[in-house]
């Protein structure tokens, strides 16, 4: 009968430890992150009784109470809360957690409440650093994790994003419906460039070009310049149509040796040819070498890269670059440019663009289409200096600077990792989680891969407690331990009745 009063406490013990677990996790119920915990009971131990049934089955036992057996944490998926902070992170759809280092020492979180502290580390509400893979500066991952700092003050190099100085242009007009506007009957093909005065402002004037267009291009010190195409209707010519073009920049801007001179600001001259069905079929390009536009012999064939002509620029105060133009047309690897200096009275220059000499005509190309010329497309690969708008992160993890120069650059790669055993994950409070030999050891990978989750910003994973469970649960709680309290205090009145017996 004695032993009945133990075995009630250990029900008492048992239950109230069980109602510990159901009031820790409605504690919980808002907390980010959080995972449920469940209470399981195991019977404590066993006796042996000898009764005459032992001779039969020899297991006649009597039990001792119950005790806690297991504390088991449900890794089943919160639900997801919006939020209007980049840096509130959510694992969706797959396995993994959060790792952050702290002290050394690294822990593992569902929790992505974070935020950028004042030495630009992202880190938890306990000051716990997220990690993660930094990209390198030519786009490739760091293969170990690191945690993730950002120097975000003004003027960092993560603020700022370099200019980048325009190395090639691309041009695509329809020249069809052109007047012959320059003539000369010496020169046909060079009238054009024989009108450009780099000493008068403009250096073509109006009606001396047939059709202008210009393209924004970016200098040495990321500045925004314009560069100028004239072109002009020259004839049919053996079959073909002609157009002659010239291109420039502001004379005032140029710091070559043709400066303050008439050819200061001409960069580039030559022809386009046509065939009958208006295709681009073949051209020419020269640059100068003297300050007389008029002096076809200081005229030189155009150097080339990656079969398209080279534009040598200096703007002035910043250097000379060099910018090569495409038309649609380029000279394919393996043959050489047939080009000759042009001479005085030449008609038609030798091309060394031609449909039947190596030349690569693209998808889009220069036309004669049309009854008025137009400008098709257009495109440069320079741009100018940027500035940090604001970060983003990426469903694959990438936390990623825009800038205001329309650019973005990858900085990290959020890492995730798994277990073996979830459930052998050890509770360090602050929502985080340390591996045990239990739990085996971490295993790192990327969202987005394998069976890791995604990242999704601006959420927060909520806890996911299920109230309705925990108050049933509760009430089965509370009636276990009255019930076992009951069982002590009958088993007392029985002592109680039995010691009366003695009087």
């Amino acid at each position: 009968m004695m032993s009945s009063l133990y075995i009630g406490a250990t029900g008492m013990i048992t239950h109230s430890r069980g109602m510990q677990v159901v009031s820790d996790n409605l504690a919980n119920l808002n907390t980010v992150g959080f995972k449920q915990n469940m209470a399981l009971y195991q019977d404590l131990f066993s006796s042996t009784v000898y009764t005459r049934s032992n001779y039969v089955t020899n297991i006649s036992q009597l039990g001792h109470g119950s005790n806690l057996a297991d504390v088991r944490t449900i890794f089943t998926e919160g639900s997801l809360e919006s939020s209007n902070t980049t840096t509130d992170l959510a694992i969706m759809d797959g396995n993994g957690f959060f790792g952050v280092l702290k002290d050394g020492e690294m822990f593992y979180t569902r929790s992505g409440n974070l935020r950028f502290d004042a030495e630009g580390r992202l880190v938890d509400p306990s000051g716990a650093n997220l990690v993660g893979h930094k990209i390198l500066q030519d786009g490739s991952m760091q293969s170990s994790v690191t945690p993730i700092e950002l120097d975000l003050r003004e003027g960092s190099g993560i603020t700022v994003y370099p200019s980048k100085a325009t190395s090639a242009v691309t041009i695509i007009s329809y020249l069809g419906g052109m007047p012959d506007n320059s003539q000369e009957s010496a020169n046909p093909v060079f009238a054009l460039t024989k009108a450009w005065d780099g000493t008068r402002n403009p250096p073509l004037l109006t009606g001396e070009a047939g059709y202008s267009d210009s393209v924004s291009v970016f200098d040495l010190a990321g500045e925004s310049q314009e560069l100028n195409i004239y072109y002009d209707y020259v004839g049919n010519l053996n079959g073909t149509d002609v157009y002659e073009y010239v291109v420039g920049i502001d004379p005032q801007l140029d710091a070559s040796a043709r400066a303050d001179s008439k050819g200061a600001g001409l960069l580039l001259s030559g022809t386009l040819t046509f065939s009958s069905t208006g295709e681009l079929v073949g051209m020419t390009a020269y640059t100068p070498d003297g300050i007389n536009p008029a002096d076809l012999n200081s005229w030189t064939p155009a150097s080339l890269d990656g079969g398209l002509p080279v534009i040598p620029v200096n703007f002035s105060g910043v250097g000379a670059q060099n910018i090569t133009l495409n038309f649609g047309l380029k000279l394919a690897a393996g043959y050489d440019a047939q080009l000759s200096s042009p001479t005085l009275g030449e008609t038609n220059p030798q091309l060394f663009y031609a449909a039947t000499a190596g030349a690569q005509k693209e998808s889009y190309s220069t036309a004669s289409y049309g009854q008025s010329p137009a400008s098709r497309y257009q495109h440069q690969d320079g741009f100018g200096q940027g500035y940090l708008r604001e970060l983003s992160i990426t469903e694959d993890g990438y936390i990623t600077a825009s800038y205001t120069n329309g650019h973005t650059s990858d900085l990290y790669r959020i890492s995730l990792f798994r277990f073996t055993s979830r459930d052998g994950l050890r509770h360090e409070g602050d929502n985080h989680f340390s591996a045990t030999l239990q739990s085996g050891p971490a295993e790192e990978g990327l969202p987005g891969t394998e069976n890791f989750g995604g990242i999704l910003s601006n959420n927060l994973e909520t806890s996911n407690v299920d109230m309705a469970r925990e108050f049933t649960q509760m009430i089965i709680t509370q009636r276990g331990f009255q019930m076992n309290s009951k069982v002590i205090t009958t088993s007392d009145a029985m002592l109680q009745k039995a010691l009366e017996l003695k009087r």
